[in-house]
């Protein structure tokens, strides 16, 4: 005689600030009627070697249950991170904001969190930006188990739009949706060419970055005339100082 046997399933249907929220439904066999759970884990997200996203659960005793959601993930109209479950319409979404702290490094820290975030490993498309695209892009590799960054693999965009801060320092502003503006802090060292500035960023730390932001003259001057006047003022000083004329 063949025993009936219960089944289960579960999914994932939100991600929360150091939370995975998992629904279980088990059907008893005899009965055919339905158990709805919903289990709220606590824990750690991060990524993995493979830029993939990982949860990892806080237990008393044992080893720590991990989930590792495979594939790909996207960046949404919002600049959140999503992840399809491939389960039908769900969806995880990720709140939080970027930061970038080496050249090769592109975080995103989860909102209300101090332990959760996800580091990625990334090539910039190109290590010279121009400020008028309002964009940082990067190639990424997601889930390969070869060189991450070999092929074409997936690009990563940031939207955002480039302002002056403290001591002709840069900001890149970023509208996350609903009235959520974060920006991304960046020194500089300045250096002057014909009819435009080359900004050299820095990290929060004043270590660089490998990333230069070319402001044309006309450019410069249309996005912060007080800037302009500060960096002509700037180029002027050096000129002096070296006894050589810097075109600007």
């Amino acid at each position: 005689m063949i025993k009936l046997k219960d089944t289960f399933r579960k999914r994932f249907i939100a991600a929360e600030s150091d939370t995975l929220v998992i629904e279980t439904i088990q059907t008893i066999s005899k009965t055919k009627r339905q158990k709805l759970r919903l289990l709220r884990l606590k824990g750690t997200w991060r990524a993995n070697e493979y830029n993939e996203l990982v949860f990892q659960a806080a237990v008393r005793r044992g080893s720590p249950e991990k989930y590792t959601f495979k594939g790909a993930w996207k960046i949404n109209k919002n600049q959140q991170i999503e992840y399809n479950c491939g389960e039908g319409p769900d969806v995880l979404t990720f709140k939080g904001y970027w930061n970038i702290s080496s050249a090769n490094k592109l975080v995103y820290i989860i909102e209300g969190s101090s332990t959760s975030r996800f580091e990625f490993k990334v090539q910039l498309e190109s290590p010279t930006l121009y400020p008028k695209k309002g964009e940082i892009r990067y190639r990424i590799g997601i889930g390969t188990r070869k060189s991450r960054l070999s092929g074409p693999g997936q690009i990563v965009i940031l939207y955002g739009e480039w302002k002056f801060g403290r001591n002709l320092g840069l900001t890149f502003q970023m509208d996350y949706g609903q009235g959520r503006i974060k920006e991304i802090e960046f020194g500089a060292a300045v250096s002057f060419g014909r009819n435009k500035v080359i900004f050299a960023l820095k990290n929060e730390f004043g270590k660089p970055l490998g990333i230069t932001l070319a402001m044309t003259h006309k450019f410069l001057k249309a996005i912060d005339a007080e800037a302009f006047i500060r960096l002509k003022s700037r180029q002027n000083e050096q000129s002096i100082e070296t006894g050589v004329a810097i075109p600007f």
